[in-house]
């Protein structure tokens, strides 16, 4: 499920804003649906959400390995001494930083098979 309230909030953008730099109606509850899980957006969405500068973990959260609660997202329960490791934590971040590079990449490269360049 997408981060969508998270990504809105960190650019200081309104649901209807986006709507307009999407080119969908403001007054469609599309990025509802896409907040609440009720749908996911199309590769023709996401190819106009990364320029916006969505992260991959908003823009597919709960596919990454995490749950998203509410406005935060609560990681899997570790025992302490595992999940508060400096080495746990910093290999975790670096795979994170991983796959959003390999989607990022992979959607630029379509992107430029479309001509179009970022």
């Amino acid at each position: 499920m997408m981060d969508m309230k998270s990504f809105l909030n960190r650019k200081g953008m309104t649901k209807a804003e986006l709507c307009r730099r999407l080119g969908i109606d403001p007054k469609s509850s599309v990025v509802g649906a896409y907040e609440k899980g009720r749908s996911n957006p199309s590769f023709e969405i996401c190819e106009k959400l990364i320029p916006l500068g969505i992260t991959a973990q908003e823009l597919f959260g709960e596919e990454l390995g995490d749950t998203l609660v509410g406005n935060s997202i609560a990681k899997p329960q570790l025992p302490p001494e595992i999940a508060n490791d400096p080495d746990f934590l910093a290999g975790q971040n670096q795979a994170l930083k991983d796959i959003e590079a390999k989607i990022e990449a992979r959607i630029t490269e379509k992107l430029k098979a479309k001509g179009i360049d970022l």
